[in-house]
Formats: C-alpha cells, sequence, structure tokens
C-alpha cells in the first residue's frame, strides 16, 4: 500500500462507524469523480462528443419512417 492509503486505513479504523463511513463515502465519490474526468477526456473529440459517437449512430433511422404526430388545437382565451 502506498503511504496515503496506509494513512486513510488508519484514521478509518479510528473513528466511529458512521464517520468512518461518511468518509470512505467521501473518497469513493471523489475517487469516481477522477474515474470519469480521466475516462471523459481519453474518449471526447474536440468538441465534447464521445469519440465515434456520429459515425457510429449514422443512419440508425435510415429504415424507420419518421411521423410527425398531429399537434392539439390551441386553447382559446377569453379576451381582455
Amino acid at each position: 500500500m502506498n503511504p496515503l492509503a496506509l494513512e486513510l486505513d488508519r484514521i478509518v479504523g479510528q473513528l466511529d462507524p458512521e464517520t468512518a463511513i461518511l468518509l470512505e463515502r467521501t473518497v469513493r465519490d471523489a475517487l469516481a469523480l477522477v474515474d470519469r474526468r480521466t475516462d471523459r477526456s481519453a474518449v471526447e473529440d474536440a468538441l465534447g462528443y464521445p469519440a465515434g459517437y456520429f459515425t457510429a449512430t449514422a443512419g440508425s433511422f435510415a429504415d424507420e419512417p419518421l411521423e410527425v404526430p398531429t399537434e392539439p388545437p390551441l386553447p382559446t382565451r377569453e379576451s381582455w
């Protein structure tokens, strides 16, 4: 284990259970945030879209008929 992990393990061992759970949850949230940022930057294009998104989805509705539903009539209001 690295020094930070050892220190964290020592501190968690000294805390009451409720506080230990809160600390563990905070550390897990921080790790998840770092993972999301690392993963996103590695697979995004210059505009922030996932790499390959448009080439993977292009033409996916080519054989599907697109139907525009009829809009309901607008409500009528009394004059002022």
